[in-house]
């Protein structure tokens, strides 16, 4: 998907209120910039500011596909600083694997919070062997129900 500049420099935004210790304004920013792009992000950094979590939550979107390819962002900056062997290793990265990780994270968090939705998608992962998700819904069930 083709990003904008003003995306871009949103996201830069973003960095430097988190920087400067504006958590919830940078959450604000990044949700605005990137929402559309990045929606599974989005939620989970919501639901961590909702917990309380800030910093959690500004994690959330640092580690993010849509800012970390932010071609005027800091890790931008960073893979900049690399020798190309260096910038190779360093973007070494399946991207699906991480909007994997933030979906099974934001599914775990739901569920606890009682999300019949999330709880359903945890019971399929875990029936298709994802041990994580087992090992979720184990924490949410009675000891007395077995898992899937």
């Amino acid at each position: 998907m083709e990003r904008g500049r003003e995306i871009d420099e949103a996201g830069r935004r973003g960095e430097l209120l988190a920087a400067d210790g504006d958590r919830e304004g940078a959450l604000r920013t990044w949700a605005q910039a990137y929402g559309d792009i990045a929606p599974t992000t989005k939620r989970l950094a919501e639901v961590l500011a909702e917990d309380g979590d800030l910093d959690d939550a500004v994690s959330t979107w640092t580690f993010s596909d849509a800012l970390r390819d932010n071609p005027l962002g800091r890790h931008q900056a960073y893979l900049n600083s690399l020798s190309e062997e260096g910038r190779q290793e360093a973007t070494y990265d399946d991207p699906d694997d991480w909007g994997y990780l933030e979906s099974e994270r934001l599914a775990g968090l739901l569920a606890e919070r009682g999300d019949d939705a999330a709880v359903a998608e945890l019971r399929a992962r875990a029936a298709d062997g994802d041990g994580p998700a087992r090992a979720a819904l184990a924490g949410l069930e009675p000891p007395d129900r077995p898992t899937p």
